[in-house]
């Protein structure tokens, strides 16, 4: 939505200026408008920068309870400040075209969701990420089969992403049993609908 609400502004603003849309580009064989590749991977890339700069010094001073959703919140807010700043940029580096805005913010979003999807990877660390942990950690003495195994026996994967899962809101504990909330019963739904699509079988 956010990324919509900015394209949408900004496409407004070429169209009122007079600013033909494939105005400063360059023209491939078939006549089709192509953006300066160099300079919009280059804005690009700086507004991702500008979002993991700010995850990562908000993190250093409180990590926030809902990590998913203040990362999507950090590097949409990002995303859309840079863009509505964008006309106090030097001349040199102003968008001349909506498919420059369109590029920035599709590389944006794709890049922003492919790290949400990591860090759920760092958030809650898997049997496999402690057992590498507590290896490089020990260093070249290395470690004993019976030194990791007795590591993991406080360790339930299942426990931890249920911890998650309440701590985001997705499922309650309704004594003594998990049920969905209705955030959960959507994403659930979106699932489920999206697996009929691939034709995938139910279940996990």
């Amino acid at each position: 939505m956010v990324v919509l609400t900015a394209v949408r502004w900004f496409t407004d603003i070429v169209l009122d200026s007079g600013v033909p849309v494939d105005a400063g580009l360059e023209k491939d064989v078939g006549g089709l408008p192509r953006p300066s590749i160099v300079r919009t991977l280059t804005i690009a890339i700086a507004l991702y920068a500008a979002a993991f700069l700010a995850h990562w010094l908000l993190w250093r001073v409180r990590i926030p309870s809902r990590q998913t959703a203040a990362l999507l919140v950090i590097f949409s807010t990002v995303l859309l400040i840079g863009l509505m700043s964008s006309a106090w940029w030097p001349p040199a580096w102003r968008f001349t075209s909506v498919w420059e805005v369109i590029h920035v913010a599709i590389f944006h979003g794709a890049a922003m969701l492919a790290y949400v999807v990591a860090y759920s990877a760092l958030e809650e660390r898997s049997p496999s990420m402690t057992i590498l942990s507590r290896v490089a950690d020990s260093g070249s003495r290395g470690q004993s089969r019976e030194e990791l195994q007795s590591m993991l026996v406080n360790v339930s994967p299942v426990e931890i992403r249920l911890a998650a899962m309440v701590r985001d809101g997705m499922v309650r504990d309704d004594g003594g049993r998990i049920v969905l909330t209705a955030k959960g019963r959507a994403w659930a739904n979106t699932f489920t609908m999206w697996r009929r699509m691939l034709r995938f079988r139910l279940g996990g």
